[in-house]
């Protein structure tokens, strides 16, 4: 395997060998922890913390170096078919990678993340039971994050989607000793299942209408771009399709809510996936898909308007929040709004710098969050006293009934979660416990073998009883 590996990477072009290194040196040291786990073996957290550190600081220098050489030279980039899985006529099944400035920049921005990350998380879970679970489900997300971002077809970034959907809700139950991490979970995992369908039925779209769903297929890039033939209602369906999947992975309205139970995981585990990366991968989805939605207003349209009520709604909620990992998610929430809104006006370089640096700004953020009370006090101190909140003027220009009227409206997040929750959540989990619930003959099966078990008389002793 290792031979056949060397002769692969050694026979492509330079960028090419970096491509493949930042995709697989994380699921390298993802599937040596896993085996270890699985084996019941418990190595030192020294040397599961070496294991992770070096996988994803190689996955980091390679994606560093590849957005360096796709930046300065952007006739670099390139699509590259490295195995062919399926074929039948016009339809394919391609592993391919697709490289291009937009893909680059935001694999550096992982590469450079979650290291940090890893490098944090060494101590902050220092004897924590879960500590090889932690650093192999951070392989996984580093391994899905790169598959979306660089793999060379919706296929691809499905697979990488569903990767990174999987270990965000398994750390959202890291501490799956207390029932509300486990309940959080199951809710996030459900938000991300109504993400998956959008993107899952966008890819059958494209295949019925495209035969094919190659990013250059269908961004319409060079002699590729011809096969993408969609008329106006199909274009409109697939690009909902594409904001609804959006909409759900970076916790758009009204999918909101469920960033504020996904922070019971670990405080590590937030900054990846709601500062840095998950957050990012919606509105990564729609800048990638823009050329696809200028022909289709109504699209378009829809776009501008939930980023843009995800905006203001998240603004206003994150000021009433009473926990500074809340507060953060609902801005991190709000600024990825701010960012599908510009992506749907056509603003998309403007889009990807707002992404850049939002993410970086964000894992700093939530990294000091635990002592956020302190710095807080230190502020305070070195200002005069006070809080000094931002926009506090604006709040103090209000009459106090719209005041007291926006501040109810916003501690309760405008019902939005209670409105999904009863007209989506509680409709869904009755239809999956009557769906899972026993069929009448294995109920009546169950029953008779109940029946059929002898029951002791009152004083006989059981057996194996001394």
């Amino acid at each position: 395997m290792i031979y056949w590996l060397t002769n692969v990477l050694a026979s492509q072009p330079p960028l090419h060998v970096l491509t493949l290194v930042t995709l697989l040196s994380p699921a390298a040291g993802a599937l040596v922890l896993i085996l270890l786990s699985a084996s019941g073996v418990r190595p030192s957290e020294r040397w599961v913390a070496v294991v992770s550190g070096v996988t994803v600081s190689a996955a980091a220098v390679s994606s560093v170096l590849l957005a360096g050489f796709t930046m300065l030279r952007p006739d670099n980039q390139f699509h590259e078919v490295l195995w062919t899985m399926y074929s039948v006529g016009t339809y394919h099944l391609d592993v391919s990678i697709y490289v291009d400035p937009l893909s680059a920049m935001l694999t550096a921005l992982g590469g450079c993340t979650i290291p940090v990350l890893a490098r944090y998380s060494g101590r902050y879970l220092h004897r924590e039971p879960g500590y090889l679970r932690f650093f192999a489900l951070v392989g996984v997300a580093s391994t899905g994050f790169f598959w979306f971002v660089l793999g060379g077809s919706l296929e691809m970034a499905f697979f990488g989607w569903e990767l990174l959907g999987l270990s965000s809700a398994l750390l959202v139950a890291f501490f799956w000793d207390r029932p509300q991490p486990v309940i959080a979970s199951g809710r996030v995992f459900a938000t991300y299942r109504v993400a998956d369908i959008a993107l899952l039925m966008s890819m059958v779209l494209l295949h019925h209408y495209a035969h094919d769903t190659s990013w250059p297929a269908v961004l319409g890039i060079g002699e590729e771009g011809a096969v993408v033939r969609i008329h106006t209602v199909a274009a409109t369906v697939l690009g909902l399709a594409f904001l609804i999947a959006a909409m759900g992975k970076s916790a758009l309205f009204p999918l909101t809510g469920y960033v504020l139970r996904a922070m019971e995981g670990p405080t590590t585990s937030s900054a990846l996936f709601y500062g840095t990366l998950s957050i990012h991968c919606g509105v990564y989805l729609i800048l990638r898909v823009e050329p696809l939605l200028e022909n289709v207003p109504v699209a378009r349209v829809a776009v501008v308007v939930v980023g843009l009520l995800t905006a203001i709604t998240t603004a206003m909620s994150a000021r009433v929040r009473a926990d500074a990992k809340g507060a953060l998610a609902l801005a991190s929430a709000g600024q990825a709004g701010l960012m599908i809104a510009e992506a749907g006006m056509g603003w998309t370089d403007f889009a990807m710098c707002h992404l850049l640096a939002h993410g970086l700004l964000r894992l700093a953020q939530f990294l000091r969050s635990p002592s956020w009370l302190e710095d807080a006090q230190t502020r305070r101190r070195h200002l005069g006293g006070g809080s000094h909140r931002s926009g506090a003027y604006l709040e103090q220009s209000l009459p106090a009934p719209i005041r007291d009227a926006l501040y109810a409206a916003a501690l309760s997040r405008f019902g939005i979660d209670a409105f999904v929750d009863r007209m989506f959540t509680r409709p869904l989990a009755a239809l999956a416990h009557l769906v899972s619930r026993p069929r009448p003959r294995a109920r009546q099966q169950d029953g008779q073998r109940i029946a059929d078990t002898p029951v002791p008389l009152h004083g006989a002793r059981a057996r194996g009883d001394r």
